[in-house]
């Protein structure tokens, strides 16, 4: 194994490391609980009826 891939293999691991200590809301970390909350909701599309469909097949 190349010593770049090797590095970067340990810095993925490290910022994965530090993402889960940081951000969850049980750990003692530094910015634990501090992590910026948006309310976000979605809607799916209206789809098209069986009467909008049938002139399309024709």
């Amino acid at each position: 194994m190349s010593k770049q891939l090797a590095l970067s293999i340990a810095l993925s691991v490290l910022a994965m490391t530090g993402l889960v200590l940081l951000g969850s809301d049980h750990g003692a970390g530094v910015g634990a609980g501090s992590a910026l909350r948006l309310p976000i909701s979605a809607q799916a599309p209206n789809l098209p009826t069986i009467s909008q469909l049938l002139p399309a097949l024709q």
